[in-house]
């Protein structure tokens, strides 16, 4: 158990950070509406983290299964009164199936080729929600709160759990349903990490002739992890749209959204599980500082300074800041092995 608490110390005094901060110094909605940002964007980098930091596969539109996530929830919200996370399930479900059908054969592509389709794939959506009537087409879908949609909610059990509706107008408890949902995703992505198929993950990302020289199979465990990330994806498309009150397909579906999910993680650190929530932070932190040092004078300051930022750590270390960490880490460690050699 201390062995467990010392390995993830980091994700711990982060846990602390995100109860406190919102209690204490940051009771402002400028301060919520940044955690929660940073939460549901490190939620879809993990998802992200999955399929390209664990498993090699490069995917430049995971806002496809992002935006089905967002659609879902708000369309069975809307037009069938059901509860978001009845919607988020089946809106992960729905994600989990289109994911496992266009990638069923896009994984015979390799490198570009592949980053190039899912791109596409995103953008296909894109066209097809943004002129499908049924779903607002480019005037897309306001929310309406539970509340409204089902006046006689107080009386019944919904209305007992009225927090559940993951209603955006009570920040604090929308903001710490977002981090569970967070805790959760991050803690099934750490397990994943460690297990078998996360070795085997790794295995594939190294070379696909190895891995498949000792019995695994990579376009299964492929397809598994693609699975796996177009339902969490969907999970952060359900809490943003639920945040905003309000999606089209230009909001949830073009590249820009992509795009965050890649620079964070990249930023935080590929293939590690910390990635995803440190890239966010700095990320959300950037812009929530040069709106209050510049206001809108600054507009785009926060994007210049994360993307020289980005340049400076990968050119130094590929795997982003914690392979940064990860390097000062072993240097220290290699310190205090030849001082204590010297001292024997």
């Amino acid at each position: 158990m201390v062995t467990l608490m010392k390995k993830y110390s980091l994700a711990l005094i982060m846990l602390a950070a995100f109860i406190i901060i919102p209690l204490t110094i940051g009771r402002t909605t400028d301060v919520h509406n940044v955690i929660i940002y940073i939460l549901i964007y490190a939620m879809v980098g993990e998802a992200w983290n999955l399929i390209t930091g664990f498993t090699g596969q490069t995917s430049f539109g995971h806002a496809a299964y992002f935006g089905i996530g967002a659609y879902t929830s708000t369309v069975m919200l809307e037009y069938f009164h059901i509860t978001p996370w009845i919607g988020m399930i089946v809106g992960g479900l729905i994600a989990a199936a289109l994911a496992f059908v266009i990638n069923f054969q896009m994984f015979k592509l390799k490198g570009h080729y592949f980053a190039i389709a899912t791109l596409c794939v995103a953008e296909i959506l894109k066209t097809i929600f943004s002129k499908w009537t049924w779903v607002g087409a480019g005037d897309g879908i306001a929310l309406t709160p539970i509340s409204a949609l089902i006046p006689e909610a107080g009386k019944s059990a919904m209305g007992k759990l009225a927090w559940l509706s993951l209603d955006v107008r009570n920040r604090l408890p929308f903001l710490f349903t977002t981090l569970a949902m967070f805790c959760l995703i991050f803690i099934i992505c750490a397990a994943l990490e460690n297990s078998r198929i996360g070795f085997y993950w790794k295995a594939i990302r190294e070379s696909h002739e190895v891995a498949e020289s000792i019995g695994i199979n990579p376009r299964n465990y492929k397809l598994l992890a693609m699975c796996l990330s177009a339902f969490f994806a969907a999970i952060g498309g359900t809490f943003f749209a639920q945040f905003f009150k309000y999606i089209d397909a230009i909001t949830v579906f073009p590249l820009s959204v992509s795009m965050i999910f890649v620079l964070v993680t990249v930023l935080g650190g590929l293939g590690n599980v910390y990635g995803p929530i440190i890239g966010a932070i700095i990320y959300y932190s950037l812009d929530l500082l040069m709106r209050r040092l510049t206001g809108s004078s600054g507009s785009g300051l926060d994007q210049i300074v994360f993307g020289a930022l980005i340049v400076l750590v990968t050119c130094t270390e590929p795997r982003g800041i914690m392979g940064l960490v990860d390097r000062v880490r072993m240097k220290m460690g290699n310190q205090e092995k030849r001082g204590g050699e010297k001292n024997e």
